[in-house]
C-alpha cells in the first residue's frame, strides 16, 4: 500500500503527480508473492538473486516545478529513478531528473513518499545528490564499486522504473567506455559507460549494477531515432560520480565547459585569443561559486563540428595561473587549485577580457561523507 507522509502540500502535489485514481487503485491491489522455480539456469539464478538483493535500494523519484507558459504559470510534472547509497539516505540520481524542480518526492521500495532536498548537481555530467529530509535507518542502500575494474563484455544489470512502471530489470553488457570531449570545473573528463541493457524514459538516474551487486554506473541517457530504447544507453560511471561529489582535494565553481584550441576559435568563432585556447563555458550550477562570481553560461543552442553546444557563454582563458594550454594542463592543475580559496577567473565576454574571482572556500566539502 502507497502511504504519504509530512503536510498536506506533499498529498495535494502526490494526487497532480500520480492520479487520484492510481492512489486508490494501488490500495486494493496486493503484491502476488511469487516463488524462483528449481529448474532455473545458474545464470538465471544469480540475475534473480541479485535482483531481489538490490531492489530494495532502488528509488523512484517524482518532482514538480511551476514553470510560465504563453497560457500562464502551470506545473510540470517529472518522473525519474535513483538509489539509496548511505545509511544518511544520500540519494544518487541523474541532474536531469531533478533540474529546476520545486518539490522531490521519493518513493522507497516500502512504498512511503517521503520528500528530498538537493545536495549537489552537475547537469553537464547529468550527476546530482539528493538526501532524504527524514533519514530512515530502516532503508537499505547500495555499494558503489570501482568503474575503472571493469571489462567490455561483462554484465550490466539495472534496475529503475521506464515510463513509472516501478522496479523493472534489465540486463545487458558493457558495450564500450565513452568520453564526450567534455570538462567539468575546468580539469574533470566524465566518462560514460555504454551499455545495451535497455534504457527508457523513467530509467535515468537509476542504477546500472556489476555481478557484485555495486553500483558501477548512474542511467543518464540513451541514443535513438524512434524515440525508444535501440540498444544504446550511457551511465555517468560511478567513479566520475565520486570525482565530481568528493571536493575535499579540488574544488567546485559549477562550471560546465568544452575546451577549444586557438585555431578552433579564430575558424569557428572568429575570434584570436592570446592564449592556446580556451574553456567556452556551457551552463553554471545554480547557486554555485561560479554564478556568485557572474560567470556566464551559454543560450544559443548549435552544433560545431558535429557536437550540439551552447554559444554566447563566457570563454575562460585562464584558471588562477594557469592558462587554457590545453585539456591534460587543465587536469593536471586541478591539485594545485585545490589549496585555493579563491580562484582568479580571466574570461572573454563580447570581446573583452575580464576577470573575477571564485570563492570556493564553502564549496570546499566532501558531499558523499557519511556513505559506505
Amino acid at each position: 500500500m502507497l502511504r504519504i507522509r509530512r503536510t498536506p502540500r506533499i498529498l495535494a502535489a502526490v494526487v497532480a503527480l500520480l492520479g487520484a485514481t492510481q492512489l486508490g487503485s494501488q490500495e486494493h491491489q496486493p503484491a502476488k508473492v511469487r516463488q524462483a522455480p528449481a529448474y532455473l539456469a545458474a545464470d538465471e539464478a544469480r540475475s534473480s538473486a541479485l535482483y531481489e538483493r538490490v531492489l530494495p535500494t532502488v528509488v523512484t523519484i517524482l518532482t514538480s516545478r511551476h514553470v510560465l507558459t504563453g497560457e500562464g504559470q502551470e506545473v510540470q510534472e517529472g518522473l525519474g529513478s535513483g538509489v539509496l547509497i548511505s545509511a544518511d539516505c544520500h540519494i544518487l540520481t541523474a541532474a536531469h531528473v531533478v533540474a529546476g524542480a520545486d518539490l522531490i518526492l521519493v518513493k522507497t521500495f516500502d512504498g512511503q513518499l517521503r520528500e528530498a532536498e538537493l545536495l549537489f548537481s552537475e547537469a553537464g555530467a547529468d550527476i546530482a545528490l539528493l538526501r532524504l529530509v527524514e533519514a530512515d535507518p530502516n532503508l537499505s542502500h547500495a555499494v558503489l564499486g570501482d568503474s575503472d575494474m571493469l571489462a567490455v563484455g561483462q554484465s550490466t544489470y539495472i534496475v529503475g522504473s521506464p515510463y513509472g512502471l516501478e522496479h523493472s530489470f534489465s540486463v545487458g553488457h558493457i558495450s564500450a567506455f565513452r568520453e564526450f570531449g567534455r570538462l567539468y570545473d575546468g580539469s574533470i573528463v566524465v566518462e560514460f559507460i555504454q551499455t545495451d541493457a535497455a534504457i527508457n524514459s523513467g530509467n535515468s538516474g537509476g542504477p546500472v549494477f556489476n555481478s557484485e551487486r555495486e553500483v558501477i554506473g548512474i542511467a543518464s541517457r540513451i541514443l535513438t531515432v524512434s524515440g525508444g530504447f535501440q540498444g544504446l544507453g550511457f551511465a555517468v560511471t560511478i567513479n566520475t560520480a565520486k570525482q565530481l561529489l568528493a571536493l575535499e582535494n579540488r574544488t567546485w565553481m559549477g562550471i560546465e565547459s568544452i575546451y577549444f584550441p586557438r585555431e578552433q576559435l579564430a575558424a569557428l568563432l572568429n575570434l584570436d585569443v592570446e592564449t592556446d585556447g580556451g574553456l567556452l563555458v556551457q551552463r553554471v550550477a545554480k547557486g554555485s561559486p561560479a554564478e556568485k562570481a557572474g560567470i556566464h553560461g551559454g543560450t544559443i543552442p548549435a552544433v560545431v563540428l558535429g557536437q550540439e553546444i551552447l554559444l554566447g557563454g563566457d570563454l575562460i582563458l585562464a584558471l588562477d595561473t594557469q592558462e587554457a594550454c590545453h585539456e591534460q594542463c587543465l587536469i593536471h592543475a586541478r591539485e594545485r587549485l585545490a589549496g585555493l580559496d579563491r580562484i582568479r577567473v580571466t574570461y572573454m565576454r563580447a570581446g573583452k577580457r575580464l576577470e573575477t574571482e571564485v570563492d570556493v572556500s564553502a564549496a570546499r566539502r566532501n558531499f558523499l561523507s557519511g556513505t559506505d
